[in-house]
């Protein structure tokens, strides 16, 4: 996620593989695909919108995190609470 050289469509890849098969696939992987969707969405408005959409139309990712206070983060929120910190962050260092 840190390198600037690599193009959105490395991780269109990502998304494309992810909406239709986070909800079937096994706990951990479940967790490490929401885990990428929140990063992905994060990178640029770009991919933020399309891992908006990807996360509306998965809906729910429920992970058993066993015996744990883990809680799987909602993609969809998660992403816009953390673009508006940054946002937030960006316009108080310009003050």
């Amino acid at each position: 996620m840190q390198d600037p050289t690599l193009p959105d469509s490395y991780f269109k890849a990502y998304l494309a593989q992810i909406e239709p098969e986070i909800l079937t696939r096994k706990n951990r992987v479940r967790d490490a695909m929401n885990s990428a969707l929140i990063a992905i969405g994060v990178r640029n408005a770009m991919l933020q919108e399309e891992a908006l959409e990807a996360a509306g139309k998965i809906g729910k990712v429920v992970v058993d995190h066993g015996q744990t206070g883990c809680k799987t983060p909602d993609a969809a929120g998660y992403i816009r609470k953390t673009v508006e910190h940054r946002e937030e962050k960006r316009a108080a260092r310009q003050i």
